[in-house]
């Protein structure tokens, strides 16, 4: 029993670590098929969510992840207020105060909700609620619609902008479902958009 134990304690530890260090995938792309400017080396990183710990640790892991990848980067939170990230006056004053050469924006760009009905969920509801009240009558059929499950979907985006060329040069997206988009989440996002600008030549390769 112990050793069982043992062997399923090891494997929630082994899928919690891979799903620690897993990326969310990136599910639509559009790049500027006219911006023909050098990779980036000097960006301002932008969160515009909803929560402002989320804003400010999403800013430091992509900061991070940027830094590993040897590119200069700036987590928008120690340079601008909250209001600020959403100011275009106030970015364009930090971008000339600290010679960023590219303004990389996160936000949540849409929302939806899709509903679906629970077929075995409301057959099971059903027979335990028929068979506890009268065990001597037949089981009534399920009744379709009486279990609907409603999924929020949230569309997470991030915009990278050129700032000589003042023109929005990548735009990356991704569809995931969610009560609330919170940092894990948030975070493993950051990490594909990253990754995806390094792989696109985006960033300078030191």
């Amino acid at each position: 029993m112990k050793k069982k134990m043992s062997l399923l304690l090891v494997s929630v530890l082994i899928g919690f670590s891979l799903f620690a260090c897993s990326t969310t995938k990136i599910t639509g792309s559009w790049r500027n098929p006219d911006y023909q400017g050098k990779p980036f080396t000097n960006i301002l990183v932008i969160s515009q969510f909803l929560d402002e710990e989320v804003c400010r640790m999403s800013e430091l892991a992509q900061v991070q992840d940027l830094k590993q990848r040897g590119i200069n980067a700036t987590a928008a939170y120690s340079i601008l207020t909250a209001g600020g990230r959403s100011s275009l006056t106030a970015i364009e004053k930090a971008v000339a105060e600290h010679g960023f050469d590219g303004v990389m924006i996160s936000k949540i760009s849409a929302y939806s909700e899709e509903s679906s009905l629970n077929m075995n969920s409301a057959c099971v509801s059903s027979w335990d609620s028929d068979y506890r009240q009268n065990q001597r009558y037949a089981l009534s059929p399920c009744q379709v619609g009486s279990d609907m499950r409603t999924t929020s979907i949230y569309n997470l985006e991030t915009d990278l902008y050129s700032v000589q060329d003042r023109v929005l040069v990548m735009k990356l997206s991704t569809k995931v479902p969610a009560v609330r988009p919170d940092y894990r989440l948030v975070e493993s996002f950051g990490k594909g958009v990253v990754d995806r600008l390094s792989r696109d030549g985006m960033l300078v390769k030191r």
